[in-house]
């Protein structure tokens, strides 16, 4: 284990040799550089798996697994009980709720709740016994989940698919088809932009500037980014 800064670390953590935790962000083209005000943050009973990053300022909730191979950038916080499995990456200032499951991209400050489901496939099937679980041909398809993203309790995001910048799915969907940037995605496979949505979710800051009442905006970048406080651990 490779460890550039300190790290507050609950017992009974496990961490592989060749794991990184405490890695700084890269500096930005523009020579920015991302700043963050506190070291990782491993509860009880976290694993890590060989070649995994965690970057400064991360949190990792108790009994959390993050297998071989996955990044999780910067001032990123994961819940309690959450499986992050092989060569996912989590973005920057994201937030996985506990008790998830994540095979995908999880976008810069995107929020995943309680219980969500992000990956190729619900059920895992072989086809061909004669291919290994881990053979090139038996991977599944991964979704892609944008910057800034919403995924309510208990959403499932399943299969290839792209969810966009900013789109909010709801609370029990499941989605396995692709989210445009920016729209509200509910139930199986529904989804409305919020000018059509007949209820206040529709007219949320989520959404909508309030100096120009129908046109989308990125204040949901705006406020990922602000200083939250410190997550409690269980």
């Amino acid at each position: 284990m490779t460890t550039p800064d300190t790290v507050s670390m609950y017992p009974a953590a496990q961490i592989a040799q060749t794991a990184i935790i405490g890695n700084p962000f890269r500096p930005l083209l523009d020579g920015r550089q991302l700043e963050v005000d506190h070291p990782p943050v491993l509860g009880t009973g976290v694993w890590i798996g060989h070649y995994t990053t965690v970057g400064h300022g991360v949190t990792i909730g108790a009994g959390s697994i993050l297998e071989d191979y996955v990044g999780i950038q910067p001032g990123a916080e994961i819940g309690s009980r959450v499986l992050v499995t092989s060569r996912s990456w989590i973005g920057l200032g994201a937030t996985i709720g506990n008790d998830s499951v994540i095979k995908g991209h999880i976008g810069d400050h995107a929020r995943i709740g309680a219980n969500c489901r992000i990956s190729g496939d619900l059920i895992h099937r072989q086809l061909d016994p004669s291919i290994p679980w881990d053979d090139p041909a038996a991977e599944e398809p991964a979704p892609v989940v944008g910057d800034g993203a919403f995924a309510g309790w208990r959403a499932l995001i399943i299969g290839g698919v792209n969810i966009g910048e900013g789109a909010y799915i709801c609370a029990g969907a499941l989605i396995t088809k692709d989210v445009p940037a920016g729209h509200i995605a509910y139930g199986r496979n529904q989804i409305m932009h919020p000018n059509s949505w007949p209820g206040a979710l529709g007219k949320s800051p989520f959404f909508y500037n309030p100096r120009h009442s129908k046109q989308p905006t990125q204040g949901w970048y705006r406020r990922a980014t602000r200083r939250r406080a410190p997550v409690r651990l269980n």
